[in-house]
């Protein structure tokens, strides 16, 4: 009897589960709706800062000249193909400058009026596209370069209007940044041995010397003018430091400096370089990056320097200590 009744109750659960399971399948089916707005955007792809859609340009000011190419080159786009040709007006909307440098802690300023080159406002997106057939196009001409002697310039370009087929503007990429960093330098980015050419190394450096805001953990600062690259000091951990060379006398025409550090692996990747006359009055030639290539690493002045005192302040480092065979000074033959 109890071998009965179990088979009745279970048959009773297979009956009663046939009916729930339909009714559950039924209930639970889910439909995703996206936006189907045909959308138009500025996208520059991998131009982008912090979710911003931004061109960076570097303006180099050096004694020579000031280098750089402020050009930039992108289009409008579409979320979807268009059924007929779309007309898209775009601006320069200064208003977006202090919302950009809130949002990124930055100082950006208005570039001054009369420095920007702008193409075509309104740009058309063809039928069947995505993309606008012709792309925004803004530059700065290098005529203007050395009047831009403030740190950083941003121009905000917005879009406006668009005329199509009920195409609507996006509304979190209505908007595209060209900024300009400037940087006033004496030194050329990461010099590698070519770059020295019209140059040779002092050949005497009898009565150099060294002083470092550090106590090396291991060797002597007199072991840089040993001409021996076996010889060393080191600073371990690694840390920011000033290493001041005193080359005995005043030199002019001095065109660069090489520096050892036994292999790649320790070498620097940054640091910024101060000349003296007289060991109380400097002058800062830059801010610079150092190539990597070679455990002879270079420095390069743009225009020839008068000092006595040569004084690097280590910013960067591969390794986890700071190590120096060689110091070299370069003047102009």
């Amino acid at each position: 009897m109890k071998s009965l009744n179990y088979k009745k109750i279970y048959t009773g659960i297979l009956v009663l589960m046939a009916f729930i399971l339909p009714s559950c399948s039924k209930d639970d089916s889910f439909d995703v709706v996206g936006d189907e707005t045909n959308r138009v955007f500025f996208n520059t792809e991998n131009y982008t800062v912090k979710s911003y859609n931004s061109f960076v340009f570097p303006v180099i000011h050096t004694p020579t000249g000031s280098l750089g190419d402020v050009t930039a080159s992108f289009p409008v786009r579409s979320t979807q193909a268009v059924s007929s040709d779309v007309q898209v007006t775009y601006t320069v909307d200064n208003s977006l400058i202090d919302s950009y440098n809130s949002a990124n802690g930055t100082q950006y300023i208005k570039l001054p009026d009369g420095f920007l080159t702008i193409g075509a406002l309104t740009l058309t997106i063809p039928q069947g596209k995505t993309t606008s057939a012709e792309p925004v196009k803004v530059s700065v001409a290098a005529s203007k370069l050395p009047q831009l002697t403030e740190a950083g310039y941003i121009v905000p370009f917005k879009i406006t209007s668009v005329n199509g087929n009920g195409t609507q503007i996006s509304t979190n990429q209505n908007t595209a940044y060209m900024l300009i960093n400037t940087k006033v330098t004496n030194l050329y980015s990461s010099p590698v041995l070519a770059d020295m050419t019209g140059s040779t190394l002092i050949a005497s450096r009898t009565g150099w010397t060294a002083t470092l805001d550090a106590v090396p953990t291991s060797g002597t600062l007199a072991n840089m003018f040993d001409a021996r690259t076996n010889t060393n000091w080191q600073l371990n951990p690694a840390k920011a430091a000033k290493l001041t060379v005193d080359m005995a006398s005043s030199r002019s025409n001095l065109t660069g400096i090489r520096i050892h550090t036994s292999s790649t692996a320790n070498a620097l990747t940054s640091a910024m370089v101060s000349t003296s006359v007289n060991g109380v009055d400097w002058v800062s030639q830059g801010t610079t990056t150092l190539s990597i290539a070679s455990a002879y690493q270079y420095f390069k002045f743009y225009s020839p320097v008068t000092a006595r005192y040569i004084r690097i302040d280590i910013l960067g480092w591969r390794s986890t200590l700071l190590f120096l065979t060689e110091f070299d000074v370069y003047q102009a033959n």
